[in-house]
């Protein structure tokens, strides 16, 4: 039955067998279907679960009123009854049951004897005042019964959003006896729930400080604990609160994550987005083409990668790379400049530290770039400007795949791949003591190195209008590209600082153009002072290279009187040859004009 009153039959029952063994009257209850849900008279005139016809029954849920019936099958209401002046009822009271201002069904009162219909007669005031009571209390009932179904609903929502988290939960009574845990904390900790119930957390987790936050009543949050469960090293992240009732404890609530998921949350969220894949890797070169060749065959391995070349051509672009496209992708890529960081910081930095291991150390400690690349890869760049004791440290770590924090004797284990780069020759640094040989061959698995941007024929035209076209973007100010002359002056400049250089030349002079096309005057001081004697093109004649020259630094200093002597002297000529020599170029005089 779905009504209301069939959800708490039981103790509907209860009360019409209460009433009848006071009063001596037959109690029959009816729900909103005027189906019986209790009934006294043991089946004779009315059976739990089915319908009657109830006349009577119909106008008290109708009007929401009693109805005292002293002379049953002759009451106006009963004339359309089948039993009308025939009823085996000798008389009744019907009295409305109510929850929340809502009828939900009818309690009667009836004697099927003329003793009891003559009890009836002189009670039935008292009697509708009684009725009235145990209606109320069938209401409380009801109440109850409500309340009961929403703390079991609300219990099991709980239960479920509990067993739903990602996150591990342990709740502990006052005596830290392990009361529930979820699904999460089963797979974080490799646990069995059977086996753990009613087991105190200190035979579980022994490194876990459960029963301090008991006896303070202080927890702690998001601590870093490594534990020995069942014979395995688990790492996780932790926090406890204490649950208080009335003042006093209760019990803890333990939540913790796995310290690898909580890792990759933390990158996630604090790694910017990195598109660094080959085609990035900008250039048409032989020389660049051989080695992004190199390069991708090497990405798909976790083989340990050593990147040469210059400053700024580009090896940490190569390391992304090769991260983005191995297997390790979706995990950390972590890098570190060893270069850039003091001596005394390096070490904490790559391998972390413990709490308290120096002055003003984190007191929670803090882990290192190996631990933070656990499950990815670690470029670590200027690999040559490692210290000699550090070398030592990080030779254990490759072979040992295992890391100790600075003031720690506990060891992580961890699983990564190392891309090591430098711009030093390490073979000579090697024969000078200054880098260890065991260190050498074990980064110097796979070489590969980066021509500079001199060797690299054709690029520069490419690099340039790559980045043209990315600070166009940035900048919006529509420009097209650079002048012959000043495109031909950048191609021919010897670019020291190599890839790095040039796209810091482009971002300069799209800041200094005025126009849509870049002249040799938006270039950098540097270039423009150098330009002139490290141009060289060998598809241009000597007096076509002169030609340039002098038109460029008159260009320059402007056609002056002034600015031809400085022009000569840029030139390293006398003034009287500088007018010989544009006498003699018809298209530099024709500027003159």
């Amino acid at each position: 039955m779905s009504s209301i009153l069939f959800e708490i039959q039981d103790e509907v029952i209860l009360v019409a067998e209460a009433i009848k063994s006071v009063l001596s009257l037959e109690v029959i209850i009816y729900d909103l279907n005027k189906v019986v849900v209790a009934a006294t008279g043991g089946g004779q005139h009315a059976v739990i679960g089915e319908p009657v016809r109830g006349h009577i029954i119909s106008e008290v849920l109708k009007t929401n009123k009693p109805v005292y019936n002293l002379e049953p099958g002759f009451h106006e209401i009963c004339k359309s009854c089948i039993l009308y002046e025939s009823c085996p009822e000798k008389a009744d009271v019907s009295y409305p049951l109510k929850h929340e201002g809502e009828n939900v069904g009818v309690i009667s009162l009836t004697a099927f004897s003329e003793e009891q219909k003559l009890e009836f007669k002189e009670k039935h005031l008292i009697l509708s005042n009684y009725l009235g009571k145990m209606a109320d209390l069938i209401s409380s009932k009801i109440n109850g019964k409500s309340l009961l179904k929403k703390y079991l609903s609300t219990s099991r929502m709980l239960q479920v959003t509990i067993q739903s988290m990602n996150e591990g939960i342990i709740s502990v009574d006052r005596n830290g006896y392990i009361l529930e845990l979820n699904r999460s904390a089963e797979k974080i900790l490799k646990i069995y729930r059977e086996e753990v119930l009613k087991q105190n957390i200190i035979d579980v987790m022994p490194d876990l400080p459960i029963m301090s936050v008991l006896s303070t009543g202080k927890g702690f949050s998001n601590l870093e604990f490594a534990l020995q469960i069942n014979g395995m090293n688990i790492q996780i992240i932790s926090s406890a609160t204490p649950l208080v009732h009335d003042s006093h404890i209760i019990g803890v609530a333990i939540s913790f994550k796995d310290l690898d998921e909580f890792r990759k949350i933390a990158y996630s969220i604090t790694t910017e987005a990195d598109d660094s894949t080959f085609d990035t890797l900008v250039g048409k070169s032989l020389s660049i083409l051989q080695v992004k060749s190199i390069a991708k065959k090497v990405a798909t391995t976790d083989s340990t990668v050593i990147i040469l070349g210059e400053s700024g051509t580009g090896k940490e672009l190569f390391a992304r790379a090769i991260h983005k496209e191995s297997k390790r992708v979706n995990k950390p890529f972590r890098a570190i400049n060893c270069a850039a960081i003091p001596e005394q910081l390096l070490e904490s930095e790559l391998f972390g530290y413990s709490e308290g291991a120096f002055t003003g150390a984190r007191k929670k400690g803090k882990p290192g770039k190996f631990e933070m690349a656990d499950g990815g890869t670690l470029f670590l760049d200027e690999i040559g400007d490692m210290p000699l004791h550090l070398q030592v440290k990080i030779l254990r770590v490759l072979e040992e795949r295992r890391v100790e924090r600075v003031g720690s004797n506990d060891s992580i284990e961890i699983n990564i791949r190392v891309i090591a780069a430098t711009n030093k020759n390490l073979e000579q640094m090697v024969k000078d003591g200054e880098f260890r040989e065991d260190l050498f061959y074990r980064l110097n698995v796979i070489p590969l190195k980066i021509p500079p941007l001199r060797e690299r024929d054709g690029d520069v035209s490419v690099l340039l209008r790559h980045f043209v076209k990315h600070y166009d973007n940035i900048t919006g100010k529509k420009v097209r590209g650079f002048t012959p002359e000043a495109e031909e002056m950048l191609c021919g400049y010897s670019w020291p600082g190599n890839i790095r250089e040039l796209q810091n030349t482009v971002e300069y002079a799209i800041n200094m153009a005025t126009d849509h096309w870049i002249t040799i005057d938006n270039l950098p001081p540097r270039i423009r002072d150098l330009g002139h004697p490290m141009v060289f093109n060998k598809n241009i004649t000597l007096a076509e290279m002169e030609e340039n020259m002098i038109r460029e630094a008159i260009n320059k200093y402007g056609d002056s009187l002034n600015g031809k002597k400085q022009a000569a002297k840029e030139l390293g000529i006398n003034l009287a040859t500088l007018y010989r020599k544009i006498g003699k170029y018809q298209n530099i005089r024709k500027v003159q004009i």
